[in-house]
Order: C-alpha cells, then structure tokens, then sequence
C-alpha cells in the first residue's frame, strides 16, 4: 500500500468504520438466512392441515373436526347445539414436491339431528396414503404459525393495521412457506393433522 492510501486510511479509519461495520452485519445475517437453503434439504413428506375457512350461508348445523384413526385420516361430524357457532374447518394438503396446498374434499352433511350419534367420514384422497401421526415430520420439519403485522407505520396512522396469519414448514432454521388457498388465507391458524408417506403402490 502506498503512502498516501495508507494516510488516508488512518485519517478516515472512524468514516471506513462507521461505513463497513453495518454492512458486515448487514452480510452476517444475510448468511445466516441462506445457509440453511444450502444444507438443509427440503420436506420430504406431504403434510396434512386443519384450516379454518370463511362462515357460510345458510351456516352449517355441525361441527366438524379431524383425526387420525388406524392408520387413517377422518372427518368426526356432530350435530350443532342449537344457537350454537361452529368454525367451518376444512383439510388442506401440502404437497412437498410441489409446494403447491390444495383443498381436499369431503362430504360434509349440512345438518344432522341433535339427537344423531357423531359420523366418522373418510377422506377419500388419502384412501391410499401412509399416514404418520406425529407432529414433527420423519425428515424433522414442524409446522409453524405466524402473525405479520401490516401494512406498516403509514397503514397504522390512517387505520389500516391488520393481521395476516402465515404458516411455513421448519427445519434447522430452513423456512418452507404456506401458500394456502386464497379463502383460507386471513383465518385461524393452521394446525397439523398428519404427515403423509408414499402411496400404496408408489402412486399418489
């Protein structure tokens, strides 16, 4: 280094300071964030939600919940209480190839008599599925809710604020984002219900 360049390091040592330090910081936590993309590998495993979803009308006259049973994932329905509220719950399937969720469909009655037994109803896409009844995957991903706050400081002072649930997938500081469905996305937080293995016959 020459003379000069060296004087002028030591005159401005406090003006390279305050000007690098951030953006080392600023490059540490970038790091940090990536690095797990690098070794951690992504899901492995599909994974069953419970969402909820938007009131319908006419409202339904039952609640609905989920659970896994022999090996199987199924919809227990009873009969509403009379002036009783329900959160309409559907099941979501998070496909790790993809990273695609997607509604899976069940029959739901609309009503059942107060006096009717609970229904056990299955979930005909899952019909052939390995189901693994566990909260953290076999790979090690958990799911995760989270709440952002929005639309910021300008949102805040004209009345804008608002809630946004988010789900992901975590694995050693690897995030998965959720894209839920649109009608699920500003609801209860998500809950998982099962992780699914390969299909029987290796078909999906």
């Amino acid at each position: 280094m020459s003379p000069d360049a060296r004087r002028f390091v030591r005159d401005n040592l406090f003006l390279l300071a305050a000007v690098l330090l951030p953006l080392v910081v600023v490059g540490f936590f970038l790091m940090a964030a990536i690095y797990p993309r690098w070794t951690v590998a992504g899901p492995a495993f599909d994974a069953v939600l419970r969402v909820g979803g938007p009131y319908e009308q006419p409202p339904m006259k039952v609640t609905v919940d989920y659970r896994v049973r022999n090996g199987h994932i199924e919809a227990v329905v009873r009969p509403l209480p009379e002036n009783g509220y329900s959160q309409p719950y559907r099941l979501v399937l998070f496909e790790h190839d993809t990273l695609n969720a997607r509604e899976l469909q069940v029959d739901i009655p609309d009503r059942m008599e107060p006096d009717e037994p609970p229904r056990t109803i299955p979930v005909p896409d899952l019909a052939s599925r390995q189901v693994i009844d566990q909260v953290r995957a076999p790979d090690g991903y958990e799911l995760r809710n989270d709440t952002q706050h929005g639309p910021g400081l300008f949102g805040d002072l004209f009345g804008m604020h608002r809630y946004d649930q988010t789900a992901s997938l975590i694995n050693r500081g690897r995030v998965v984002p959720i894209a839920l469905p649109s009608r699920y996305q500003y609801y209860t937080p998500v809950t998982i219900v099962a992780w699914l293995g390969p299909a029987s016959g290796g078909q999906r």
